[in-house]
């Protein structure tokens, strides 16, 4: 006979069943007492990738196939047998799918901290790593229903975010939700779930919903300095300024010393037009240098190089573009305005070629470099140079206006 898989779903069961299995006997022939049918056995934890207490039983040679099947089937459920075991590789129907998963496991019995439903878990995992997420989601959502405590215990709750993760990277924002706000029943002491359903909301263009969310998430942790930075965000999306200045300045005032706090306080003040006040919140979150300000420092040279630009500070403004550089060699914004600075505004064309031909060798799909540079060989009339890049702009960028205008001033000096 071929050895023969055979499947439990908790350990007690397992040895229960097989004290029963080992009692068999071949029958007695010629006065001799009866031999064991079971040549011998091992344990193994999965069969064909699916997890289990399998036992792999290895019959005596003079054992007939047939018989020793059928009583085998007279101890075993013929469920756990073999490939009759239940792991759906496509989504059936869900009632009838529970009720084998159900069957499968005895969930009808066990208790709800019974390994058995641990290995039902693990099944939920595997379907999830292979992609049968609606296949997960069934069986997840069992246990969500019947055994929450089983999901709260060592933080199997993440899954929900797991899975939330994978629709909104799908675009189904309505199942990512659905999925956060089950994690967040299962954690009613954290903000962690109010976190990713705000940052979702807000990534999706639906702000006005996300303020919700994330005043519900700072009820439950007031401190939570993401979820107050989404909800400062989402204000501002909204364009609630007022009302997120006044949020801000009662984070500062709690805590003056946090460099976020200063940097959004600055964000705020630019969108005013309010540049020298940005500035000055800009410089006291570096000046602080609290624990966050490794996370936020390029933004903040960012700001500050953008505020001394509309100031007319061109200096200023050169002097914290180059300091993003030194952060990264390659950031195509700092090359771009640098090139600008110079260029617009200082007509030092050498170095402002030397930025924008740099842009273009590092990132030759960046459509506003070609167009910078195009301008730089325009003005200084390499005329061929300049309308290869311009051209080329135009392909990459064919809705930004400004292209159409370097040509049209290309052709009406060139001709």
């Amino acid at each position: 006979m071929h050895k023969l898989y055979v499947f439990f779903p908790t350990e007690q069961l397992r040895d229960d069943y097989m004290e029963k299995v080992l009692d068999m006997q071949l029958p007695e022939e010629k006065g001799k007492s009866g031999e064991k049918r079971l040549q011998k056995i091992q344990y193994r934890k999965s069969y064909k990738g699916i997890p289990g207490f399998w036992v792999l039983l290895y019959p005596r040679p003079s054992t007939r196939d047939e018989d020793l099947q059928k009583d085998i089937e007279k101890i075993i459920p013929s469920y756990w047998i073999g490939d009759r075991v239940f792991f759906p590789k496509q989504l059936a129907s869900r009632k009838q799918m529970v009720e084998l998963w159900i069957e499968k496991y005895r969930l009808a019995s066990v208790s709800h901290d019974s390994s058995a439903w641990k290995l039902f878990f693990r099944e939920v995992q595997l379907h999830f790593r292979q992609g049968r997420v609606d296949v997960a989601e069934v069986a997840l959502r069992y246990i969500y229903k019947y055994n929450p405590y089983f999901l709260k215990k060592y933080k199997r709750y993440y899954i929900f975010e797991d899975i939330a993760y994978y629709y909104e990277a799908k675009g189904d924002l309505i199942k990512s939700l659905k999925h956060l706000k089950a994690q967040a029943l299962l954690q009613p002491e954290s903000s962690e779930a109010y976190l990713n359903m705000s940052s979702f909301l807000i990534l999706n263009g639906l702000s006005e919903e996300a303020i919700g969310i994330c005043k519900d998430g700072l009820k439950i942790n007031p401190q939570d300095q993401y979820l107050s930075n989404n909800l400062l965000a989402a204000y501002l999306n909204e364009g609630y300024l007022d009302t997120a200045m006044e949020y801000l300045n009662e984070k500062i005032e709690e805590n003056p010393r946090i460099s976020m706090n200063w940097k959004l306080k600055g964000d705020i003040l630019y969108e005013l037009d309010r540049h020298e006040e940005a500035i000055g919140c800009y410089q006291r979150a570096i000046r602080i240098r609290s624990q966050d300000l490794e996370e936020i420092k390029t933004d903040i040279y960012y700001s500050l190089a953008i505020c001394y630009q509309h100031l007319g500070q061109i200096r200023k403004a050169i002097r914290y573009n180059k300091q993003l550089l030194k952060y990264d060699t390659e950031d195509p914004a700092a090359l771009l305005n640098l090139s600008k600075l110079f260029g617009e505004d200082l007509k030092q064309y050498t170095i402002a070629q030397r930025y924008a031909e740099q842009l273009v060798s590092l990132h030759p799909e960046n459509g506003y470099g070609h167009h910078n540079l195009g301008l730089i060989y325009l003005y200084t009339r390499r005329f061929d140079k300049a309308k290869w890049h311009l051209y080329r702009a135009r392909k990459l960028v064919p809705n930004y206006q400004p292209v159409y205008d370097a040509i049209e001033e290309l052709n009406r000096i060139h001709d």
